[in-house]
């Protein structure tokens, strides 16, 4: 029946991106690694995005706070601000500081003493209702994901299940978040975002289309580099050698394909189902009694069953600079470190953030691929 309904689409629909989810295989064979990682200090409430300054002290995004973390193993932790909704992307720039994504708000310059300073909250008429991700280029300027004008990020599960029309942007202002403009519109919840090495283009992922695209900076076109991935790709950064890092927050799954498809029973499930036991992706590994994916996924003695769809996954992803998986790390069904929404490269090291599993931790790479050049 799937695969009829794909056929009619494509005959029918042309426009519309019907595409299958890919197999894990090549640079995204499945493995372990991922649930390898060595955590690093005590949980955090909700880690969402990390970034560092210029001595190595780490920010990270939890809730309403923004947390600064210092010493060998970042153990050393202060809340520097918060806020009255949750923040989320965060980057460091040397010429405004820190830069806070905050839900409902926009982008926030914060100085060191954790005090704002400016604020990014209209552009072309339009609130930067969600902000997403956040990228600076080497001379100031800063590129944002704005997801969408209808949900706030901590609302992702809304927005796929909604499937309104995109309204994500890519928005590029100058270092203190003046002179704003849209170099793309029309994005379908816009997650990442990082300035090429090649300094001439921004990378973005959608989540939605599950693709990553390069954006010229002048705003002039842009070029799809990966079109369908295998899981929801969130947040982006430049790697030390001529590579990117990319975090997916959830794995993509037949039984998710198909409820975005069948609309009525979507609808009724959103009126009558509490978000979190939705059919769809999760960030978490909780287990519900009501969870409408539970019979297909508990054998005897809360086992898990090995061919379980999973609500929650692991995943990330070294590229290349075509988008190609170089290598990828995996905590699967049942692991320890599902929805992996940051992952930054510090001083040879990798750490990624695990707001599924409240953790933050560092990868075991393979030779060279954290290490500065």
């Amino acid at each position: 029946m799937s695969l009829a309904r794909d056929i009619i689409d494509r005959i029918f629909f042309p426009d519309r991106d019907v595409h299958a989810i890919p197999v894990l295989d090549g640079g995204f064979s499945p493995n372990e690694r991922l649930e390898s990682a060595r955590q690093i200090g005590a949980a955090f409430e909700a880690p969402d995005a990390m970034t560092l300054d210029g001595s190595g002290t780490l920010f990270v995004s939890s809730g309403t706070t923004v947390v600064a973390c210092s010493g060998p193993e970042f153990e050393n932790r202060r809340p520097l601000v918060q806020f009255d909704t949750n923040t989320g992307a965060l980057a460091w720039s040397e010429r405004t500081g820190l830069l806070v994504g905050v839900c409902g708000r926009g982008v926030c310059a914060v100085d060191a003493s954790g005090k704002p300073k400016s604020w990014l909250t209209i552009v072309d008429g339009t609130p930067v209702h969600c902000p997403t991700a956040i990228a600076v280029d080497g001379d100031g300027s800063v590129f944002i994901t704005d997801g969408s004008r209808h949900n706030t990020p901590d609302l992702w599960l809304v927005d796929l299940m909604h499937k309104r029309a995109p309204s994500g942007r890519l928005i590029a202002c100058d270092a203190a978040l003046g002179a704003p403009r849209v170099i793309a519109g029309g994005l379908d919840w816009p997650a990442g975002v990082a300035v090429a090495h090649d300094g001439r283009r921004v990378l973005v992922t959608e989540s939605w289309p599950h693709r990553l695209s390069a954006y010229n900076m002048s705003g002039h076109g842009g070029r799809v580099l990966v079109k369908n991935f295998t899981g929801y790709p969130g947040r982006i950064v430049r790697g030390d050698n001529d590579d990117y890092w990319l975090a997916f927050f959830a794995l993509r799954t037949q039984l998710t394909e198909f409820v975005l498809r069948e609309h009525a029973f979507r609808t009724r499930m959103m009126a009558n189902v509490q978000p979190h036991l939705w059919v769809g992706p999760s960030l978490g590994g909780t287990f519900d009694y009501r969870e409408p994916t539970q019979i297909g996924r508990i054998k005897k003695l809360g086992i898990q069953k090995p061919w379980a769809p999973p609500r929650s996954y692991g995943l990330v992803a070294r590229l290349d600079a075509d988008g190609n998986a170089i290598e990828s790390f995996h905590s699967r069904t049942s692991g320890k470190l599902h929805g992996v929404t940051s992952v930054i490269v510090d001083r040879g090291r990798v750490l990624v953030g695990s707001k599924g599993h409240r953790k933050l931790a560092e990868l075991t790479t393979s030779a060279g691929a954290g290490r500065s050049t």
